[in-house]
């Protein structure tokens, strides 16, 4: 599928609703991370219903023990087209009988991607179709080039926010993929430099943010990205590995089981509940320059 404007042409595929290209016409540059398998085969998962890993892979709704594996089943879900134009598609998938035997709820899931001017905004939509109140995480995945141009390194690149920022980070057991309960505030200030040494226990989460943006830049050009997220309880950045050429930014509506933590779904840090018949909607979007 392909959404276009005079700045903009963006492709994406309906299994798992994703992103496989971001074009700006203006800068003539791509945006998205183009996807490798020596690094990492995908683009801009959707994390949905959980975010992160869960303890043993399991947890608990009911009594009733389900398996899952990280970051849920979104990403390689069949979504379907209920609304397109050349500006904006609705996609949609709902539980199945596949689906409820790995998590136990009737939903519908909705993702609309939208194109303005040079500003792709990402819309999530639950909404609650079962008998009862459902439980779930949702979160965005997004990978950009970095280095976005030729001649520029990784190093070259930092992201900026609004405002002086002391969030609240939590930090992953990269042995087992899960969180590990003690936290910390950090002083951030304004800016975080990257460098491949920030990840070397995997991604770097916050909690707390008081920006609702974060501007990915470069002090060798002046090309990069304006990423606002709004309705988000943490927001982290990620790569894979020394020389891994993408930076993820990504806000969640969740986060992994603790290392230390049980199984039961409803006592999950950062569960969204949806009462029947109850509508969940959140938004992210991009600012290519």
């Amino acid at each position: 599928m392909i959404l276009e404007n005079e700045d903009l042409f963006v492709e994406l595929k309906l299994t798992g609703a994703e992103l496989t290209r971001i074009y700006s016409k203006t800068t003539k540059l791509e945006y998205l991370w183009e996807g490798d398998s020596e690094y990492w085969n995908r683009q801009s998962p959707v994390l949905f219903p959980i975010v992160g890993g869960l303890k043993d892979k399991k947890y608990v709704v009911d009594g009733v023990e389900y398996e899952l594996s990280q970051h849920g089943f979104a990403r390689d879900g069949k979504f379907k087209i209920i609304e397109q134009a050349a500006d904006f598609v609705i996609l949609e998938l709902q539980d199945s009988e596949e689906s409820l035997k790995v998590y136990p709820f009737k939903f519908s899931l909705q993702i609309t991607y939208s194109i303005d001017k040079n500003k792709i905004s990402v819309g999530y939509k639950v909404i609650n179709k079962d008998s009862k109140e459902i439980l779930f995480s949702i979160g965005g995945h997004p990978g950009f080039r970095c280095p976005l141009v030729n001649g520029s390194s990784f190093e070259d690149y930092y992201f900026e926010f609004p405002e002086d920022e002391k969030p609240i980070q939590t930090f992953i057991n990269i042995e087992v993929g899960l969180r590990k309960e003690k936290t910390s505030q950090v002083d951030l200030g304004k800016k975080i430099s990257l460098k491949y040494d920030l990840f070397e226990n995997d991604a770097l989460i916050y909690e707390g943010l008081k920006s609702t943006e974060v501007s990915l830049l470069s002090s060798k050009h002046p090309h990069g990205l304006k990423f606002r997220f709004t309705n988000f309880n943490y927001l982290a950045f990620w790569t894979k590995g020394k020389d891994a050429p993408f930076i993820c930014i990504e806000p969640w509506c969740g986060i992994a089981d603790s290392e230390e933590g049980q199984n039961e779904f409803s006592e999950k840090l950062g569960v969204e509940k949806l009462a029947m018949d109850e509508v969940f909607d959140t938004e992210y979007s991009m600012e290519l320059f």
